[in-house]
């Protein structure tokens, strides 16, 4: 694998509106190796980690939309 493929860009959820990002990291290895974070895009600060860990990078990215998602009602 490739470095490239192990860490997925920063994607705007809700450009203009929030200012809370999800990103993919791997972080591990073996069966599940991949977990997303929120950051705040204005300081850089963690402001949540997934406890769980994930197969894919796109498992993860829908994981941390979800939660970013749920975190902002």
């Amino acid at each position: 694998m490739s470095s490239s493929a192990a860490v997925t860009p920063p994607h705007t959820i809700a450009r203009g509106i929030s200012r809370f990002r999800v990103r993919v990291q791997l972080v591990g290895s073996g069966a599940r190796p991949y977990g997303w974070e929120i950051y705040d895009d204005e300081d850089g600060e963690i402001v949540r980690r997934s406890v769980n860990r994930f197969r894919t990078s796109q498992e993860a990215w829908q994981a941390g939309s979800a939660t970013l998602e749920e975190v902002g009602r």
